[in-house]
């Protein structure tokens, strides 16, 4: 397995995790993503109908994203039904998850692939919340990420109770 492009971005609230597709010899890539609905409950409480949650529909859109940035660096991907990556989602909590299958990725994917799709779907939250929320201009580590989403989320919980 090629464990240079493994990457992993877990925390309570959201991961991404990219690893090499065990069934392929062709540089494939595998990339497991969700949100955790319940934790995110205070940021989309009343911001939507039941069937449209923002971070549901936030991850819905790093998909494409994802598909994008694919074709950008001269592969693809597409969805994968059913896939369930090992201890995956991190949580017993309600999760919205999401798996697709890059093809002969280059090298340099994984990294592009976390750096846009945790900032992304975290501006895609806050904008279909109509939160206004100041978010990070950067990467943070996942430990940091959380404790950043709890604080916000802490602030919401007092403005709705």
């Amino acid at each position: 397995m090629k464990t240079q492009l493994s990457r992993e971005y877990i925390n309570d609230f959201l991961y991404f995790v990219i690893k090499p597709d065990e069934n392929s010899t062709n540089g494939d890539l595998i990339c497991c993503s969700g949100v955790n609905v319940d934790r995110f409950t205070p940021i989309t409480r009343g911001r939507h109908n039941p069937m449209s949650n923002p971070a549901v529909r936030g991850l819905q859109l790093i998909q494409y994203d994802i598909m994008a940035l694919a074709l950008e660096h001269g592969t693809t991907a597409k969805t994968i039904r059913g896939y369930k990556g090992k201890g995956l989602p991190p949580t017993e909590e309600l999760w919205s998850t999401a798996s697709l299958l890059i093809k002969n990725a280059p090298p340099s994917l994984p990294d592009i692939i976390l750096n846009h799709s945790v900032r992304e779907l975290l501006k895609k939250i806050d904008l279909a919340s109509t939160r206004g929320a100041a978010l990070p201009d950067t990467l943070l580590s996942p430990r940091e990420l959380q404790v950043f989403i709890e604080s916000i989320c802490s602030e919401y919980a007092l403005l709705v109770a």
